[in-house]
């Protein structure tokens, strides 16, 4: 009877998902990057069976190179999504091709420390995507709105995995030495397949984003204490998402909000973070749940049709979203309160 290892199993669900990308891309323009994470993660998975599935060594040292690469290559990805260097140039991210010419120098020259390389790639990697993350969803600024918590979601799960990768090498190299390798394929089975399908989700996740070209303002920071233009800066954009419902706009991001107002993303962002006590998602889709109470009212059209009409792109967002300004759901909200228009504290 043919063994399959359960690896290729793995590369077939990130095949589905590749394929759905793909498709997305004839409708669409996609962020390249995360296609090509997703290629890479397949390639490893396939290499990950042949080399516990079938005990064959050969391709060992493409697959170093290639577990060297991914985690550059997702930094390069979910960097696209903020306003620090949507574009790649390679005069500027030179850099990040050191760690796979570092490996593949190794594997010519000196093999034994290529394990060693490879989980302080992973945790460098790891730990500068956590430091991202932990600016939170506003620092994805050409994420749309509708897809920010997602995306967000998937930068931290990236960051994590990448960390956790860093801890599975170690264990493997560590029964490697010390009880022969007796366990490190039920290791790879148990951690490292499971979480390539959950780096490819969140590659499929990220990818949604649709990246624009923009001129980054280099801002300082954000800062709790709030400054003395952040209330200017909060009514210019309450009036322009007032005035001109801009919120409807399903591809509405913080880095289109602030060319539509003239005001840098991370201005806006400061504003409502230190005022608001939110980011700007959860801010924008204020309007857009007061929008949707309004139309609840005003007109006996499916919750559906209204959802689209205020700008939200998906039911589970809208519902999440809702819920959490509202307290209830829209269904409820037309039932309980058919004749009061619901303002959210905007």
């Amino acid at each position: 009877m043919l063994f399959v290892p359960l690896p290729f199993v793995v590369t077939l669900l990130l095949v589905i998902l590749l394929v759905q990308l793909l498709r997305r891309e004839t409708e669409q323009k996609t962020n390249r990057i995360f296609i090509s994470l997703l290629v890479l993660y397949a390639l490893l998975s396939v290499l990950i069976g042949i080399r516990w599935g079938y005990e064959v060594r050969v391709l060992l040292p493409l697959q170093s190179v290639l577990a060297a690469s991914w985690a550059s290559l997702a930094w390069l990805g979910f960097r696209q999504l903020t306003n620090d260097g949507p574009d790649i140039l390679f005069s500027r991210d030179w850099m990040h091709v050191i760690p796979s010419g570092v490996v593949l120098a190794l594997i010519l020259l000196w093999p034994d420390p290529i394990d060693v390389v490879l989980i302080a790639i992973y945790l460098g990697y790891g730990f500068a995507l956590l430091r991202m993350a932990s600016s939170g969803a506003d620092k994805l600024s050409m994420v749309r709105f509708d897809e920010s918590t997602r995306a967000h979601r998937a930068l931290l799960i990236t960051a994590i995995v990448l960390i956790v990768f860093a801890l599975v090498d170690i264990v493997i190299s560590l029964d490697i030495r010390f009880w022969g390798g007796h366990s490190s394929a039920l290791i790879v089975s148990m951690a490292n397949l499971p979480a390539l399908i959950v780096l490819g989700a969140a590659a499929a996740i990220a990818d949604k984003a649709k990246v624009r070209e923009v001129d980054a303002d280099k801002e300082p920071s954000v800062t709790n204490k709030e400054e003395p233009e952040d209330i200017d800066v909060l009514n210019k954009v309450e009036e322009l998402l007032k005035t001109n419902s801009v919120f409807r706009d399903f591809d509405l991001s913080l880095d289109r909000l602030a060319r539509k107002c003239g005001i840098p993303a991370r201005k806006i962002s400061g504003a409502v973070n230190r005022i608001k006590g939110q980011n700007v998602s959860q801010y924008v889709n204020e309007f857009r749940v007061a929008e949707v109470c309004r139309l609840l009212i005003a007109s006996d059209q499916p919750i559906t049709t209204l959802m689209f009409d205020a700008g939200f792109q998906t039911k589970s967002n809208f519902n999440r979203e809702f819920r959490r300004v509202a307290g209830i759901s829209p269904k409820d909200w037309r039932q309980l309160y058919p004749n009061v228009e619901y303002n959210p504290g905007i």
